[in-house]
């Protein structure tokens, strides 16, 4: 179980990684999601941006650190996005809609919506034609041979459990990449792969899982480590022993296959990428060339782009005061939201446990002050679901926009006190506080001690305390007093399970990249399932609800939304966790670039790849 939850967590991200790639960013994984293709005959250091007279159209964007490797069926890196992106062809890819508010699922290398054979087989048209940048075919071959060399055991590929623990989960894929190991088979033939060539232009995939549909299906290999590899340039690339390659490791070592070719890598300097005239879709990309910069200082950032030579960034917290009411400034909302878990087991205080105690909590927190003062430039909340959640739907509307994510919303800020805003009310949390001295019997008179978890090198959870310290005396009139409890960096989990007794309250700021797809998943780090961080704070009608949302998970969107209000007011009223503040992702974009989406689609971005140069 641990091992599946790693692999869904690092899935999840690398899904992250692709959706950002198609906007701009200040993160390698934001620069591009579409396809190019490599040249084994590129070398390194033949082109500079000074000596580029016919370059045409140029995008300059950047990353901030160097990718290593473009073995991307292997690669964990989240800045492998942008050259997979280029560089790379997939099954099925995203594109921007006409009218631009959207985006729209194209055959890449594949050719239609997969076909499902029954409740298990499914087929996968491929597209004829489609050639390496070398002009090598790419067909039912490739694929079977990349899948092998994906689950190859000697090879351990790091990123092989896109084929077996995921979405889409082949048939014996575990199995045959683990054979040998302990708990698995001695021995697994590959011929038992769900994994199959039906024709020159055809493959079927056997997966466990009954309930996949075809657009599950396609966005699953939406990702830029299920890209084919040359499997002419694989052999040559491969140890005498099978057990290392040199696959990607330079461009003398790599062939692409996508709309733009792979023309030089300066290792730590530029890539430059030249559109690929031949690429089946190429009318879709208007840059003729694509130069990415690998810029890791925030402050040559911001010189590049005053001087036009990136086209855009994200400021960080130091800059983004420069910047914040500039009109090239566009703002929406992060997978991240900062909450604090509470304490239920801690033996050496009486109210521990108690929901009206936990609602005094969830009240007093002064969310808009946390926000402004403390995270700066940030948004309040008071629901753990953020605005990101179902955005890789098929429907593309985020849970948060839903008349059912608005109820709930309308319901946090009617608990709000007069100029307040996402719940936060002194009044109730006091009420509430008294409520709960009457649910254990403590007098009136009794002073609780509050202990706030810190680490010592979180300055943000440092200063809420500090906010804690100086507002809760009084919104609870005496009752409260706070005192903090400073770990290590980094030993706030451990902490958490070690000593129950040294915490009520503990700052936490995990980026909840599972609910991009399935709204209600942001709450399964909070199911008892979820052993990765130590939780305390789930119930029984909790756990019920979340598994009638994930009963319904491959079915009706419009379902799910209402599960998910379900299962969030549930959340809300035994407090599963004291929701603070939502991330803000905030970039600006130079005038001359024409983006061709009108807003930021989450799961899609920009769509920058796609987008014009304009004079």
């Amino acid at each position: 179980m641990c091992k599946k939850l790693i692999a869904l967590l690092m899935a999840a991200m690398m899904l992250l990684s692709v959706a950002a790639a198609c906007g701009k960013t200040d993160a390698p994984a934001d620069n591009g999601n579409n396809n190019a293709s490599g040249d084994n005959t590129s070398t390194n250091n033949t082109t500079t941006p000074d000596n580029t007279a016919d370059a045409g159209k140029v995008y300059k964007t950047y990353l901030a650190s160097e990718v290593a490797s473009l073995n991307f069926i292997d690669n964990v890196d989240s800045n492998a996005a942008t050259p997979a992106g280029y560089a790379m062809s997939q099954l099925w890819k995203m594109y921007p809609s006409e009218t631009g508010t959207n985006y729209i699922w194209m055959d890449d290398l594949a050719v239609g919506d997969p076909i499902q054979v029954d409740d298990y087989n499914w087929q996968i048209k491929l597209r004829e034609g489609a050639t390496w940048q070398n002009g090598d075919p790419i067909n039912a071959d490739t694929w079977i041979f990349t899948f092998q060399q994906q689950l190859n055991p000697k090879l351990q590929m790091r990123m092989a459990t896109f084929l077996y623990d995921n979405s889409v989960t082949i048939v014996n894929g575990e199995e045959y990449l683990m054979q040998g190991t302990e708990g698995y088979p001695a021995e697994v033939k590959w011929e038992d792969v769900g994994i199959k060539k039906i024709d020159d232009y055809t493959i079927q995939l056997t997966t466990e899982d009954e309930h996949n549909d075809p657009v599950t299906i396609k966005k699953h290999f939406d990702n830029r480590n299920l890209v084919p590899v040359h499997q002419g340039m694989w052999e040559e690339c491969l140890s005498a022993d099978g057990l290392t390659t040199s696959y990607g490791s330079d461009l003398e070592h790599f062939v692409g296959c996508g709309p733009y070719i792979f023309d030089t890598w300066e290792y730590d300097s530029i890539q430059i990428y030249k559109k690929n005239e031949a690429h089946w879709n190429a009318d879709r990309y208007n840059f003729d060339t694509i130069e990415v910069r690998i810029v890791p200082e925030m402050n040559a950032r911001v010189e590049l782009f005053e001087k036009g030579e990136i086209f855009s960034f994200s400021p960080d917290a130091n800059t983004i005061e420069t910047y914040i009411d500039d009109p090239r400034m566009v703002s929406y909302p992060s997978v991240m939201v900062y909450d604090y878990d509470i304490n239920v087991k801690n033996p050496e205080n009486p109210l521990s446990g108690n929901n009206n105690f936990e609602k005094a909590m969830y009240h007093a927190m002064d969310r808009e002050t946390i926000a402004r003062d403390i995270y700066g430039y940030m948004e309040p909340t008071g629901t753990y679901i953020n605005g990101m959640a179902g955005a890789l739907s098929e429907s593309g509307l985020c849970y948060r926009d839903s008349e059912y994510g608005k109820e709930v919303w309308d319901m946090i800020e009617s608990w709000s006190a007069e100029g307040e805003v996402c719940g936060y009310n002194p009044e109730l949390a006091y009420d509430y506080l008294m409520k709960a001295y009457a649910d254990v019997g403590l007098p009136e008179d009794y002073v609780t001690t509050i202990k706030v978890m810190v680490s010592e090198s979180a300055q943000t959870m440092q200063k809420s305390a500090e906010l804690f310290m100086e507002q809760w005396p009084t919104i609870f009139k005496g009752k409260v007093q706070v005192e903090t409890f400073m770990v290590a960096s980094g030993m706030s989990l451990d902490m958490m399970e070690m000593q129950p007794e040294s915490w009520d309250i503990v700052e936490m700021d995990w980026g909840r990249s599972l609910s991009r797809t399935l709204p209600y998943q942001v709450y399964y780090y909070h199911t008892k399932d979820y052993t990765a961080r130590p939780t305390y704070t789930y119930t029984d009608r909790f756990e019920e609800q979340f598994a009638a949302c994930e009963a319904v998970k491959s079915g009706d969107y419009e379902t799910i939304l209402q599960e998910t209000q379900k299962l969030e007011i549930i959340a809300l009223e035994d407090v599963i966790t004291i929701p603070v503040v939502q991330g803000v992702n905030y970039e600006l974009f130079a005038d001359r670039l024409q983006l061709p989406m009108k807003q930021y689609v989450p799961g899609f971005g920009w769509g920058s790849m796609f987008g014009d140069i304009v004079e």
